[in-house]
This record gives C-alpha cells, sequence and structure tokens, in this order.
C-alpha cells in the first residue's frame, strides 16, 4: 500500500474485471489519470456499471491529494 494513501485498503473495487483499488492506485502513481484509459486497461466499470461511481470516487480522490 502507498504511504502517501494510507486509508486506501487494497480491496476489489470491481467484481465484473476482479480489479482492486491497488491496481488502480498503481496506475495513477504510473500516471494513467484518465479513468477511460485505466477502465480499458482494468476492465473496471466497463461490465454491469455497480463499480462505477466508487471507481471515479477513487480516482478523483486520489488524484486530488496527489
Amino acid at each position: 500500500m502507498s504511504d502517501n494513501h494510507p486509508d486506501i485498503k487494497d480491496e476489489i473495487i470491481c467484481y465484473c474485471s476482479g480489479t482492486t483499488t491497488q491496481q488502480i492506485k498503481k496506475l495513477l502513481d504510473d500516471g494513467v489519470s484518465d479513468p477511460e484509459r485505466i477502465s480499458r486497461i482494468t476492465g473496471t466499470a466497463s461490465g454491469c456499471g455497480g463499480c462505477e461511481f466508487e471507481f471515479h470516487q477513487l480516482v478523483s480522490e486520489y488524484t486530488q491529494e496527489a
């Protein structure tokens, strides 16, 4: 887990693709900040849509804190 964001636990954020918060954080740390690109890479928010709000919230909060 990143020292910059100790409050974000490694949990599955998208059950359709099995994507975890840590996988998304790693992409964000690597400079991938566009939610659509993260979705294409991981499959997050491209299935049932149940994770879409939490996914966008995570990206928004993480990029604001960085």
